[in-house]
């Protein structure tokens, strides 16, 4: 039987068709291939496509291995002592601790494969010593409910309503102790301030008089003085504050505070502050002003450092790690 024409073409289309796909696939298909850095001789794989050379990533033999190459992750602690223990847990001699000693975000945060010491004196130490820093431990210092309650109206006017509605939650913090039971630098403020005196600084029972039963009464006089020289008059007024009873109004100067500056944390400390008023629209206004809050939290944060210090035997350095 003769072949017609027609099966012919179709025999060697298919033919055709089959030679260009082999041929695509093995253009297509990528190759392969193992570069070396120039700089140590550390190998690679790449695979070779149409668009060039595009590195094969590492993290692609992760899943076939029987253990990680390196412990990763960064743990996040919500307490100090878990903090503590999971660096003891996790730390090497080269390991080491960052401290964030921001006012508003203070936290701690530990690299477990942090880089070593250098190990020649006057040079640098093998880079084959440096580490990965993928593991690490955070801890972010929680403030205390009394610190944030107490700082945010600090220096904040307050009407008698307010402040008697603010006492009724934070008395507790305020301390009965006198004067000669604060610190030498308070009692210096204290003298300074001309508040020795039991007088002059409020008790809790005192405030919470004031608060709900303070009456005072503003008198205001004026006084005219002529000079007999010029002939000029000059006018003065004077405004006093008197009690209900017509006497001076006899006002604490100072209170202070016994609050912890962390949360959950059992070291408290004492925080003076001045006790204010004045008269608005007839009516009295209360605020008080902190006494230097930034060196009492200076002071709980670096004492908190310390003890983590000790408790780990770790360097701890006060700023943030390489990115």
């Amino acid at each position: 039987m003769t072949e017609s024409k027609t099966d012919t073409v179709a025999d060697r289309t298919g033919e055709l068709l089959k030679t260009a796909i082999i041929t695509a696939e093995e253009y297509l298909r990528a190759e392969v291939i193992t570069l070396a850095d120039p700089r140590d001789d550390t190998e690679a794989l790449f695979a070779l496509t149409r668009s060039g050379a595009v590195p094969l990533p590492a993290s692609s033999f992760d899943d076939y291995r029987a253990f990680p190459l390196h412990r990763q992750g960064t743990a996040v602690l919500t307490q100090l002592p878990s903090f503590i223990a999971l660096v003891n847990r996790f730390k090497f001699p080269h390991s080491a601790i960052f401290a964030v000693d921001e006012f508003a975000h203070p936290s701690l945060t530990a690299i477990f494969d942090y880089h070593p010491d250098n190990t020649e004196v006057g040079g640098e130490a093998s880079v084959n010593d440096a580490q990965a820093r993928r593991h690490r431990a955070t801890y972010a210092f929680p403030l205390s409910k009394e610190w944030q309650a107490w700082f945010s109206r600090d220096a904040k006017p307050m009407s008698m309503g307010e402040f008697a509605q603010f006492l009724e939650t934070q008395i507790v913090d305020v301390s009965d102790d006198p004067v000669s039971a604060w610190s030498e630098q308070a009692q210096a403020f204290a003298k300074a301030n001309r508040a020795t005196g039991a007088d002059a600084i409020a008790t809790p029972t005192r405030l919470v008089d004031l608060s709900v039963k303070f009456k005072i009464y503003e008198t205001a006089e004026s006084c005219e003085a002529v000079n007999l020289t010029s002939g000029e008059t000059e006018f003065t007024f004077v405004s006093e504050h008197k009690a209900a009873d017509g006497k001076p109004v006899n006002f604490p100067k100072l209170f202070s505070i016994v609050i912890p500056i962390f949360a959950r944390s059992p070291v408290f400390y004492r925080i003076i502050a001045r006790l204010r008023y004045r008269i608005a629209n007839g009516k009295p206004v209360f605020w008080y002003e902190m006494w230097r809050p930034d060196l009492t939290f200076e002071t709980a944060f670096n004492e908190a450092v310390a003890d983590v210090g000790e408790k780990t035997g770790l360097p701890i350095y006060l700023g943030l790690p390489e990115a």
